[in-house]
């Protein structure tokens, strides 16, 4: 997409796309290489040369996919993929996304950890209680 301005896409796909989501309050994406999930240009995975997301798979794994600016003409290369599994732990997990977030744009480094915490929060089940009776 090297030879078609950012601005272009941006107008072309900002109000009609495929990752579209529209609610009344807001407008979302699903766009998978859209780490904080608002349809805005800075964080448009269609747009920007250099972009990350996050998913989580069933399995409890996070797959973090970033964008490769040099490999713009090849689509099977334009995305690397890193799968963290489920058994590493929360801070490796999230120092690990801050790191790859670090070497792509600063402005999201802060979006994909606290995206990456919520993902290794969610694996934890939650501890329930007993409730005695003193009768």
């Amino acid at each position: 997409m090297s030879n078609v301005s950012n601005d272009l896409i941006w107008a072309l796909t900002s109000k009609q796309s495929s990752f579209l989501v529209k609610q009344p309050t807001a407008v979302l994406s699903r766009d998978p290489l859209n780490v904080s999930g608002k349809n805005t240009k800075t964080s448009s995975g269609l747009v920007n040369e250099k972009a990350i997301g996050l998913t989580q798979l069933a399995n409890g794994s996070i797959v973090v996919k970033s964008k490769v600016a040099k490999n713009a003409n090849k689509p099977a290369k334009s995305v690397h993929t890193v799968v963290f599994n489920q058994h590493k732990s929360a801070q490796k997990t999230a120092l690990a996304v801050s790191n790859l977030a670090k070497n792509y744009r600063d402005d999201l480094r802060a979006v994909a950890v606290k995206r990456a915490s919520q993902y290794s929060r969610s694996k934890v089940a939650k501890k329930t209680y007993t409730s005695v009776s003193r009768n």
